[in-house]
């Protein structure tokens, strides 16, 4: 059974055998392996459904869902119910001489209560939750930072970026604003995907 929050995926037909993966609120996943036979989808929790190859958009709400057939590389996001979408965040750097994981990446969408930290060289995307916007195109201006994962945890980039959804498409795109940091870049990866990477140090004060 899918507790609040999480969602099982199966690659058979009404729950046969174990599942293969479980999602978590506020979660990615992309099945490249095989195509999804069945869900459990826990209380409070939507999936959300980009099929590969310019195919279907779609939810399935909370419950179990024994007979469906989702296409390998389809895109699927764990959302709870009271947000309207996810913005997926990857984030790299390409600082000589440090580890992968030296540095943590936080966004803050400046009008909701909602931070994504995403530390740098993690493979999986983690989503920064939006909830119904009025109008639904509105601009989703957000806060950006970047410290040291090590003490003395320094601040070494700063700055802002405004998000847009497309309520149509439900395509997520981005728009630079001259306080985006100049030591960083990002990237639109897909429907949803984003990946922003640190290129050079900028210590701030």
């Amino acid at each position: 059974m899918a507790t609040k929050g999480s969602i099982l995926i199966y690659l058979k037909p009404n729950f046969e055998g174990d599942y293969v993966y479980e999602m978590r609120v506020p979660g990615r996943y992309k099945n490249t392996a095989a195509t999804i036979k069945s869900v459990k989808i826990g209380p409070k929790t939507k999936l959300k459904i980009s099929e590969p190859n310019g195919g279907r958009l779609y939810e399935m709400t909370s419950g179990e869902h024994g007979d469906i057939n989702i296409p390998y590389n389809s895109i699927m996001q764990c959302v709870d119910i009271s947000f309207k979408f996810s913005i997926d965040i990857k984030f790299n750097h390409t600082i000589s001489g440090k580890p992968a994981n030296e540095y943590g990446l936080t966004i803050k969408p400046l009008h909701f209560d909602n931070t994504g930290v995403i530390t740098s060289g993690a493979t999986d995307y983690v989503g920064v939750q939006i909830p119904q916007l009025n109008p639904p195109d509105s601009l989703i201006v957000s806060q950006i930072s970047v410290r040291e994962n090590p003490w003395p945890h320094q601040i070494v980039s700063n700055g802002s970026i405004y998000f847009k959804y497309n309520p149509t498409s439900e395509d997520i795109t981005f728009e630079m604003t001259e306080g985006f940091p100049a030591n960083m870049t990002i990237v639109k990866d897909d429907i949803w995907g984003f990946t922003f990477t640190l290129k050079s140090l900028m210590k701030m004060d």
